[in-house]
């Protein structure tokens, strides 16, 4: 009797064991295996379009961006969305806004192979027909220290370098005489060469509006960029920060104004 007995509970383990293998991996051991981690990769030129350099942060909360930088002298493209572990070797990520503006919803399929993370052959239409592969540069103590885009406190003063566009571009030979000092309450001050002013802006995710007023009417010396200067400001649409470079995006082909924070 005790042999039949031993024999039952042996069979009864087997077959729990053999339902555990079964069982999917659960999501949040996948999402803890991969999450908090910094990918980087590039994608090839093609007939279509330039290289492009590519990066993709996952984070803890299942939320996710991706930077792509086209390299044309224009700020980087940033998509946010969530991803979702489908076990530990496979992910999809979604991508629901660009720029910080609501976008169609776009999947990407990612198979993960060490530290590498590659799109399946589905998804390599979205890149030319190549397949995309990142390369994990973060482990997850190291990417918790890298600010997460957009999340930095814009205040404080930022001096005017130049504007980058397709078809245009701007050098400021001295960028302390273009400012914008971003103060508490929405309010800005405002340098242009010699004329000075004040602003109201409002920061919205990535949309950005600047609105001028009080303004000084004093004639600049020749050469000035005081007046596209503050045209550019209040046409400014978008903005994206990098630590101690801010971007203000410009509608259209317009291209983006840079920014770095005075010291």
């Amino acid at each position: 009797m005790l042999i039949r007995q031993s024999h039952m509970a042996r069979i009864a383990l087997a077959i729990v064991l053999a339902g555990a293998v079964l069982l999917p991996f659960p999501r949040d051991a996948a999402r803890a295996a991969m999450a908090m981690a910094l990918y980087r990769g590039e994608v090839a030129a093609t007939s279509g379009g330039p290289a492009r350099r590519i990066e993709m942060q996952l984070k803890a909360d299942g939320t996710m961006s991706l930077l792509t930088d086209a390299r044309n002298n224009r700020s980087p493209v940033v998509e946010e969305g969530h991803w979702n572990p489908i076990s530990v070797e496979q992910i999809d990520v979604i991508l629901e806004k660009r720029d910080g503006k609501p976008a169609d919803p776009n999947t990407l399929h990612f198979v993960k192979k060490g530290d590498v993370l590659q799109t399946t052959p589905e998804s390599a239409a979205q890149f030319g027909g190549n397949v995309l592969q990142l390369r994990q540069t973060k482990t997850a103590a190291l990417a918790s220290a890298v600010p997460v885009i957009g999340s930095t406190d814009p205040s404080g003063a930022w001096r005017w370098e130049g504007l980058l566009s397709a078809a245009d571009k701007v050098v400021v030979e001295k960028p302390e005489l273009y400012s914008i000092d971003l103060q508490g309450g929405g309010k800005a001050a405002i340098r242009a060469d010699c004329n000075r002013a004040q602003a109201a802006y409002k920061f919205d995710g990535r949309a950005v509006s600047i609105k001028i007023s009080g303004l000084s009417k004093n004639a600049c010396p020749p050469g000035s960029l005081s007046g596209r200067f503050l045209k550019a400001l209040e046409a400014a649409s978008g903005q994206r920060l990098r630590g101690d470079v801010l971007y203000l995006d410009l509608p259209g082909e317009g291209g983006s104004m840079k920014f770095v924070r005075a010291k």
